[in-house]
């Protein structure tokens, strides 16, 4: 695994690769969820490095790609466009399986119905959206979100990172997670500055992109003609009951799951389950 900067033509993007696999091997694409960044996937990932050629990518304004200056909501078709200008910028003739967790499942849906030539499946984990039904209702207005309220009050700087360490361990979205996987998130989370750490997508970045939360979900669904999975937490997911069956009878879908004693955060908590989708999409 390694880390390589890309120039795409949304801009300049970070991204870890794993290259160890077979020439002729697929193309896989992951793409982490909101807050987060690539780097806390790699656990993940890295028992698939024999079998695909790996990329994953840091969104805008998460861990090391640059963020710019931020609105009041980060759209996420352009996220969207974002991953798919990525792939052109590795390997724009190939098709790619497009694999997520949170946001990164929901922009990976968006990228493959508005570029169905680029892409072989996907793999959604417990992505979020506005319930298809209030989406309708809403047409293009911004729904109120309370994790974008939460985000933009998060604590950005800190003296060190074991104090940032302290403030996370066993608390609120990080209640699940093991030592190794918090400490994946603050290796990459984090940026020193000169009075100590800060973090590196700012609470104004998180809430934005939270705030940009997609409307068109349904429409993508339907719009869909690979092969996918789904995979959903149990407690606190992002799919809802209604949506989660409105998925699993697409023509295309392959398997949906709700993973039994998971969270939303099914990639740390049963990666095999999620590695075991991958391939089984993958062919």
């Amino acid at each position: 695994m390694h880390r390589i900067e890309l120039a795409t033509a949304a801009g300049p993007r970070s991204a870890l690769v794993w290259d160890i696999a077979p020439a002729g091997a697929p193309w896989l694409h992951f793409a982490h969820a909101t807050g987060m960044h690539s780097g806390l996937y790699a656990r993940l990932l890295a028992p698939l490095a024999d079998h695909f050629h790996i990329v994953a990518s840091d969104s805008r304004g998460h861990g090391h790609s640059p963020g710019g200056p931020v609105g009041d909501h980060v759209r996420w078709d352009d996220v969207a466009a974002d991953l798919v200008a990525v792939t052109d910028a590795v390997a724009p003739a190939a098709p790619w399986l497009l694999a997520g967790h949170s946001m990164g499942g929901a922009v990976s849906l968006l990228a493959a119905a508005a570029h169905s030539d680029r892409v072989a499946g996907l793999v959604l984990v417990d992505p979020p959206f506005v319930p298809f039904a209030i989406a309708r209702a809403a047409g293009d207005a911004i729904v109120a979100n309370p994790m974008a309220d939460q985000a933009a009050k998060r604590r950005a700087d800190f003296p060190d990172v074991a104090t940032a360490r302290a403030a996370y361990a066993g608390r609120g979205v990080f209640r699940s997670w093991s030592d190794a996987d918090l400490d994946a998130y603050l290796a990459d989370g984090l940026r020193p500055t000169a009075d100590g750490v800060t973090l590196a997508c700012a609470p104004a970045w998180e809430a934005a992109t939270f705030r940009g939360v997609s409307h068109g979900i349904e429409a993508a669904l339907a719009a869909l003609d690979r092969p996918f999975a789904l995979i959903a937490g149990e407690t606190g997911s992002t799919v809802p009951p209604a949506e989660f069956a409105i998925f699993a009878a697409h023509p295309r879908c392959r398997s949906a799951e709700r993973l039994a004693g998971t969270t939303h955060f099914v990639p740390l908590e049963r990666g095999d389950a999620v590695r075991a989708a991958i391939l089984a999409v993958a062919g």
